[in-house]
């Protein structure tokens, strides 16, 4: 168990960080918002005040470091297939191991394998204070896990949500207590989406004019819930009324010939572009006119902050965190969900009105800069953290 000398002497927090999938280093691409979230965290706590180490559990062999350091953080790869097999079982009590050699005063969970297998962990290794976090709606969490999760977050010290929506499922649905939900907004690095390297070389690649009306969506086409079919739905009634607007959709995903058929069917595949997985959004987003986001089930939205960090109108479906995101009538539009006409009502009204546009999106700008930067963030990290082993000492 970490002694309470270490903190009394002022020595660093140790907190060790579990999460089920791959963090890759600066520069290389990540899977997800949350990756990047725990990355960026990560390296900008304070080294004098916190020591973070990140275990991920992701059994894949092939992984941007094995032991090591990204930056200044301490890496490990600790590969785990079920945590109930045999590898699970010995992977779990390795990780209580490293717990205790460690003198880890925090552990840190991020999603479902990394849950479980952190509060076996603290269990195991002593460890004072588990967190645990809540970053979706929980709309492909398997059952099983839904009735783990209510048993064993009863043991957590503290569960972070990215957003009052998450907070709000988890308090009703888990039964926590509310005291014990905290509620910390992603940080966003606004700079890269606030210049422009290429001077609009992304229009020139897809073959349209800076006077050509631009309409975009960020999203994985893993799942039906993005809500493609209403973009694709609300294209077509947007073209009826602006016949030169132009579509794109960034993501890859195995629906992704669904939905380039749906196009092709209706006629306006010249109008849509499908350009897959892109690792220069920072790039398109300024050269949209409006960003969407049409999910049917949302947390809080990394898309949304970006679309807003670039000075963008955002119009996204009401649901989930994006009221939290997008203020109605001053920073974008929010629509009902699975709703492609008024989704396409909302669009055509921002592109008729320039001036109201280049308003939303120079008040989305602020509104990041303001109540999403990364200092704020990670302030809101330390806060926790400090208070947390400050009870310790008690």
């Amino acid at each position: 168990m970490p002694d309470k000398k270490r903190l009394r002497e002022g020595q660093p927090i140790t907190i060790m960080y579990v999460i089920d999938t791959c963090i890759a280093p600066p520069g290389g691409p990540q899977r997800g918002g949350a990756e990047k979230q725990l990355l960026l965290l990560a390296n900008s706590l304070n080294k004098d005040f916190f020591r973070p180490i990140i275990v991920q559990l992701i059994p894949a062999s092939a992984t941007p470091v094995s032991v090591g350091k990204i930056d200044d953080v301490e890496f490990i790869h600790l590969p785990t297939t079920r945590f109930y097999s045999p590898n699970g079982l010995r992977q779990i009590v390795h990780l209580a191991s490293m717990a205790r050699g460690k003198s880890v005063s925090i552990i840190h969970t991020f999603f479902e394998k990394a849950e479980v297998m952190g509060w076996l962990a603290k269990r195991l290794s002593g460890v004072p204070v588990w967190v645990t976090s809540r970053r979706d709606l929980g709309f492909k969490r398997k059952k099983v896990y839904d009735r783990i999760f209510k048993f064993a977050s009863k043991d957590c010290t503290c569960c972070i949500a990215n957003c009052q929506a998450i907070k709000g499922q988890v308090v009703g649905q888990e039964k926590l207590d509310p005291n014990k939900v905290a509620v910390i907004y992603n940080g966003l690095d606004i700079a890269p989406f606030q210049r422009s390297l290429n001077r609009g070389a992304f229009r020139k690649e897809i073959g349209v004019d800076n006077n050509t009306p631009l309409i975009g969506m960020v999203a994985n086409f893993n799942f039906e819930i993005k809500g493609h079919q209403y973009f694709i739905e609300a294209a077509k009634r947007v073209l009826e009324a602006i016949p030169e607007a132009q579509f794109v959709l960034v993501g890859e995903g195995q629906l992704r010939r669904n939905y380039e058929e749906m196009a092709r069917s209706w006629g306006i595949q010249g109008s849509v572009h499908f350009l897959g997985k892109r690792d220069d959004v920072a790039e398109i987003f300024p050269q949209l006119s409006v960003s969407v986001l049409c999910s049917t089930s949302e947390g809080f939205s990394n898309v949304i902050l970006e679309s807003m960090a670039a000075g963008k109108p955002v119009v996204a479906t009401n649901i989930g965190g994006n009221p939290e995101l997008v203020a109605a009538g001053v920073t974008g539009h929010l629509v009902p969900p699975a709703d492609s006409g008024s989704l396409a009502e909302a669009i055509v009204s921002l592109l008729n009105d320039p001036g109201m546009c280049r308003r939303m999106g120079e008040n989305a700008k602020g509104q990041v800069a303001d109540r999403f930067s990364i200092p704020a963030m990670v302030e809101g990290y330390e806060h926790l953290y400090r208070t947390l082993a400050t009870e310790l000492l008690m």
